[in-house]
């Protein structure tokens, strides 16, 4: 039985990182575009079908991006070796930054906090630990 390379595991996790980004945007975008996708139902209360469908699709493409974004900038701007901790390293932050955003724009939508002031922490939280 042959041993998977590195080069092997990494497309398959390039691959599936990829997929992943591509169906959650191409459904995100046929649901938004649809005038029956609304958060608000017909007597004015929250669709929360509809909401938790927007907030899950947003989520997991935002997480895909990141991921994708941070291993292909490791791997080719900073030059580290492919490894698994790389690929645990990407995973760690880009969940840390999907649930920031997530957290950010559901207190926007429940006029919480402002969208910009809530992206504003994300960032000051975000170098904070890279300085800490």
């Amino acid at each position: 039985m042959e041993e998977k390379t590195y080069s092997k595991k990494n497309l398959k996790f390039l691959s599936l990182i990829t997929l992943i980004f591509l169906f959650s945007v191409i459904l995100l975008l046929y649901l938004i575009l649809l005038a029956e996708f609304s958060p608000l139902s017909g007597s004015n209360s929250y669709n929360w079908i509809n909401i938790l469908t927007f907030f899950s699709l947003f989520s997991s493409s935002t997480f895909s991006l990141v991921a994708l974004i941070l291993y292909l900038s490791l791997k080719f701007v900073f030059k580290k070796e492919d490894s698994r901790e790389l690929k645990i390293v990407c995973i760690k932050w880009s969940i840390l930054f999907t649930f920031g955003l997530l957290l950010a724009i559901l207190l926007n939508f429940f006029h919480i906090l402002s969208i910009y002031w809530g992206i504003g922490i994300l960032f000051v939280a975000i170098i904070a630990s890279f300085i800490i």
